[in-house]
């Protein structure tokens, strides 16, 4: 069986990447850092199919560049209300 689903890569614990489920972020899969056949960093979003024996992995870029946008928007507005 075979599954394909949308992740944030939220950090390395170790051996093991932790990936959180889009868009709850709430489930977690863990995949080890050998598993990993493209270099991901920290906060990319990606599609993984995972086909039961290897791990596909898409960083989808334009997804990630836009989440880090609205991210650093949401920063920006926080930081002038502080003022």
């Amino acid at each position: 069986m075979s599954y394909h689903k949308k992740y944030t890569l939220d950090r390395f614990e170790g051996d093991y990447a932790i990936f959180l489920q889009r868009p709850e972020e709430t489930q977690q899969l863990l995949i080890h850092r050998t598993d990993l056949a493209i270099e991901v960093k920290q906060g990319d979003i990606v599609s993984i199919n995972d086909n039961g024996r290897t791990y596909e992995i898409t960083v989808l870029n334009e997804e990630t560049v836009s989440q880090k946008d609205r991210i650093a928007n949401l920063m920006q507005q926080l930081r002038e209300k502080n003022k």
